[in-house]
């Protein structure tokens, strides 16, 4: 009989505001590193992350605009563009799910995986 010797992985569940001051550690829920976007709003920031796929290939790349409260995510076969964004429940390691206040949601998995509820 084989005994399982590995130490049962637990993520780390916060739900975050989503805003400027926040946007690093979103990025850093799924490993990525968050930077200035090429492109801007009069008076606010948005912000740009790639999301790693299979062998290191770029799977995602997700757009934060905390002012306007829009994500847009774009993979493979998918380009959503999220509006309403209310809050962010970030799951270490795994997910992060932006939540509008009605209910609907955008997750965004560490691999570049895109999944919308609406």
């Amino acid at each position: 009989m084989l005994e399982n010797t590995e130490t049962p992985r637990s993520s780390h569940l916060r739900t975050a505001p989503f805003q400027d001051d926040w946007v690093a550690t979103i990025a850093e829920t799924i490993g990525c590193e968050a930077s200035l976007a090429p492109f801007q709003l009069p008076g606010a920031a948005v912000y740009q992350f790639t999301v790693e796929g299979e062998g290191g290939r770029p799977s995602a790349l997700v757009t934060l605009w905390p002012s306007l409260r829009r994500v847009d995510a774009i993979g493979s076969g998918a380009a959503v563009v999220f509006t309403r964004v209310a809050s962010v429940q970030l799951v270490d390691g795994v997910e992060m799910v932006f939540r509008r206040e009605t209910g609907e949601y955008l997750v965004v998995a560490k691999g570049g995986r895109i999944v919308v509820r609406s």
